[in-house]
């Protein structure tokens, strides 16, 4: 009998711990379990957390503002459609967002005030506001291994090249490819582009056909030279409304143009850019030319400030005055006269600027004679 006590004694110790040592066994289980739950949970939130960081990485934001102090000074003649003078305040503001989608594309919205051409609103509407419009809306094609360009699909900026602002100042719609290849020391440009400018449910559509061929060829090694010649093809022109001047277009425009870009670096204490562009629309009687040359010293995108000053001339069927500069008596077609413009950046992200216009706008936009139209312009520019 006391041996059976005995035995049950020890077997009860040998089972007892056993049991507890299962039980706790289990316990620990569980705990590593859901330990492991939660350590997954963790990684898969940090993947989350890194593609969304990876994602942003691709993704920029970019903007500015522009304060404007304008004044206009026309001469007072009979059947002007100008006021004698003005002194106006106009606001720009600009913000897009740029992405990188994948390895060979990539795509940017922009959003502005005002005009379709520069994007200026005017202050003094009882502080109502402004209106705002999507400047750019694109996505670029550009494979990195491809040796064939790239291309835009959209509202873009000019797909290519201008010396200036004489004939083109807006932002157009459509398909362009443009190809850029290097031959030896000659570097070849190209642009192909076809935008739609009007759409009529009625009959054909007024679009636009543009092509560009240039060259970019060093002299020196501190000189290079840059040429061109772009071809700008409007069909259906007269069955459209001309935006600036009264009633349809009054011609049908293909607009050749010749441009060339002489630029010297290091070669003089400051940077010097000689340029200048020759329009000609093959399709208009008269009134049907127009030139621009041009000088520019320094560069305000890599230093501290820039000079420029340009004589121009533009006939009033050389081009559709709605594309045009708008600035240089009040915008358009038919002018004549010279632009000094100055840009300085006091600090970081922060400019300031000054534009002097003396100009003349022809008989043929002022109804029966030439006026004179003196400008000035004070800009304050932020960037961020």
């Amino acid at each position: 009998m006391k041996k059976r006590k005995i035995l049950c004694f020890i077997f009860g110790m040998l089972i007892i711990p056993a049991v507890y040592a299962l039980d706790s066994a289990s316990a620990l289980q569980v705990e590593i379990n859901e330990l492991s739950k939660r350590l997954a949970a963790l990684e898969k939130g940090k993947e989350i957390t890194e593609k969304e960081e990876d994602w942003m990485d691709k993704i920029s934001f970019k903007g500015d503002l522009r304060y404007r102090f304008q004044y206009v000074a026309a001469e007072n003649t009979n059947g002007s459609d100008m006021e004698t003078t003005k002194s106006i305040q106009r606001i720009r503001a600009r913000f897009g967002l740029y992405a990188d989608v994948n390895n060979f594309t990539t795509a940017g919205i922009e959003i502005r005030t005002g005009e379709a051409s520069s994007g200026n609103v005017t202050l003094g509407n009882h502080f109502d506001g402004f209106a705002v419009s999507i400047s750019l809306a694109y996505f670029e094609i550009a494979p990195k291994e491809a040796t064939y360009g790239k291309v835009i699909f959209g509202k873009m900026k000019p797909p290519w090249k201008q010396t200036s602002n004489l004939i083109w100042d807006m932002n157009p719609e459509g398909i362009a490819h443009s190809y850029k290849k290097k031959i030896k020391n000659t570097t070849v440009i190209s642009t192909l582009g076809y935008f739609r400018v009007e759409e009529k449910k009625m009959h054909s559509d007024l679009n636009l056909g543009f092509a560009q061929l240039g060259f970019i060829q060093p002299l020196r090694e501190n000189v290079k030279l840059t040429i061109g010649g772009s071809i700008y093809s409007y069909n259906n022109a007269k069955n459209f409304n001309d935006p600036i001047l009264p009633g349809n277009y009054a011609v049908e425009y293909r607009t050749l143009e010749g441009f060339g870009e002489l630029e010297f670096k290091n070669v003089l204490p400051i940077k010097l850019k000689l340029y200048g562009s020759c329009v000609e629309n093959t399709l208009a009687p008269s009134k049907h030319s127009g030139f621009c040359v041009g000088i520019k010293l320094g560069d305000a995108q890599k230093g501290k400030w820039e000079a420029k000053y340009d004589y121009r001339y533009l006939g009033l069927y050389a081009t559709p005055a709605y594309f045009a500069d708008s600035y240089i008596a009040n915008g358009g077609t038919g002018i004549r006269g010279h632009r000094i413009k100055a840009k300085y950046n006091f600090f970081k992200h922060l400019s300031g600027g000054v534009t002097l216009m003396f100009a003349k706008r022809t008989a043929g936009r002022t109804r029966n004679k030439n006026q004179r139209v003196n400008t000035l312009i004070l800009d304050l520019m932020v960037k961020f």
